[in-house]
């Protein structure tokens, strides 16, 4: 039986990439949820950064993304993971999703596997959202304190 990894963060967000200088993850614009004026859509870009202790041993790290309750699943390509000298460190693994796929409006979550048994779960909403109204439109603005 493999010892499975302490999950200490795992953020959605809209781009990740590591500082070669640094070595330092950088992360911009968390969110867990995406609006859209229609479905199915695609979600431009984003990113799932996760952060991992107790690394025992080598290992193999992949996401599924996947609508809850539904039918809808899909699998990015798999992370080798290797442990560190100290299980104490912090390793640090993410990637950007071009095009995000999103069939419906509803549930969704990334799903972290361990040599193929789920670890960790990061829920995402998809809103279906309506055009703005016009000015004049909603009866709230014509009494709004300027």
């Amino acid at each position: 039986m493999s010892m499975k990894p302490i999950v200490l963060a795992m953020l959605i967000c809209d781009y990740y990439y590591r500082d070669i200088h640094t070595g330092k993850s950088i992360l911009s614009g968390t969110f867990s949820s995406i609006n859209s004026a229609g479905f199915p859509s695609k979600h431009g870009n984003c990113a799932v950064y996760i952060a991992l202790t107790d690394v025992a041993a080598d290992s193999q790290a992949q996401l599924i993304f996947r609508k809850e309750s539904g039918t809808f699943s899909m699998s990015m390509p798999p992370w080798e993971v290797k442990r560190s000298d100290n299980r104490r460190a912090v390793v640090e693994i993410g990637g950007n999703i071009n095009g995000l796929p999103l069939p419906e409006e509803g549930e969704y979550e990334f799903v972290l596997l361990w040599n193929g048994m789920e670890i960790a779960h990061r829920r995402m909403t998809a809103v279906r959202i309506g055009m703005e109204p016009e000015l004049g439109q909603n009866p709230l603005e014509d009494y709004s304190l300027l």
